[in-house]
């Protein structure tokens, strides 16, 4: 699923304006976790994450740190967006 929305070029990452977009929204918003379930419900994409995250006991953080090293993505680089 990553590698659908995040694309490593020359090292890099390119973000696609609705990541860029729903990054801030999230950071945003009061309540980051009832922002999170409201897209869920709105978007298959988000509901599949959530799936994802529930494989992993539900914890984000390694369901992230697993997929990021399948998918050869250095999880650093997209949690330096988020700050």
């Amino acid at each position: 699923m990553i590698p659908q929305i995040l694309q490593q070029l020359n090292g890099g990452l390119k973000i696609p304006p609705q990541i860029r977009q729903m990054i801030g929204m999230i950071k945003t918003s009061g309540n980051p976790q009832a922002m999170l379930m409201q897209m869920m419900q709105n978007n298959p994409n988000i509901k599949q994450a959530m799936e994802i995250v529930q494989q992993y006991g539900g914890d984000a953080e390694k369901a992230f740190y697993a997929l990021a090293e399948q998918k050869g993505i250095n999880p650093q680089e997209i949690l330096d967006l988020l700050k």
